[in-house]
């Protein structure tokens, strides 16, 4: 990326959304345009504070703009520049948790619908044994396992528990517990503005209106 491409880019992707309003404007990943300024002298920095500074630049033109909704995504929130994380930029702080018990069953079973599975396999166990397993990670879990069931015997007709037994014990989730305390630790005061939704005076006027989703 050649010097001063990226703002380029970022300046011409809140102009599109103006001209295209009503709009979304989704940034997936949102720590690497939005990185704390101050952490290194290095180039690297110097273009991380530039980017930062173009987005709290179009971000406040916001307060202008009509029908534009702003959307972010990281799995670092305390990467991100405080800068941002004050009412009439980012609003609101919504927190997207790995799937509960529930949640993780529905996983399984979706991606097991068109798998060729055992009548006494046990969903409901697997998703008590896969806490803070991500979604992707279930899908995961469930690929492996008809592949576990394929090399076992190629002629094999259905995944069992076994098979799903066997990937568990070399599959290790990736979030832990550690993890989750720092999301719920970041959740209670993101900033002292974060933690309601904007003055009700304010929402009427601002006509722009920005969230930063925490996911796993």
């Amino acid at each position: 990326m050649y010097v001063g491409e990226g703002e380029a880019l970022l300046r011409n992707t809140f102009r599109k959304a103006r001209l295209a309003a009503p709009s979304i404007i989704f940034f997936d990943e949102a720590d690497v345009v939005a990185a704390k300024r101050g952490g290194s002298s290095n180039r690297s920095s110097t273009v991380g504070e530039r980017l930062l500074s173009t987005l709290l630049t179009k971000m406040d033109v916001l307060e202008q703009a009509k029908g534009i909704l702003v959307l972010a995504a990281t799995n670092h929130p305390h990467a991100i520049d405080a800068a941002l994380m004050r009412p009439g930029r980012f609003d609101l702080v919504l927190y997207v948790p790995p799937p509960d018990l529930e949640a993780r069953y529905d996983i399984l079973r979706v991606h097991t619908r068109r798998m060729k599975v055992d009548n006494n396999i046990n969903l409901r166990q697997i998703s008590q044994e896969t806490e803070f397993f991500t979604g992707a990670e279930l899908q995961g879990l469930c690929k492996e396992a008809g592949i576990v069931a394929l090399r076992e015997d190629i002629t094999a007709s259905v995944v069992c528990n076994r098979h799903f037994e066997a990937v568990m014990r070399s599959l290790k989730t990736a979030l832990r517990r550690q993890e989750i305390d720092s999301y719920a630790s970041f959740m209670k005061n993101p900033s002292r503005e974060l933690r309601i939704r904007p003055k009700q005076g304010r929402a009427r006027r601002a006509r722009a209106y920005c969230l930063l989703q925490l996911r796993l």
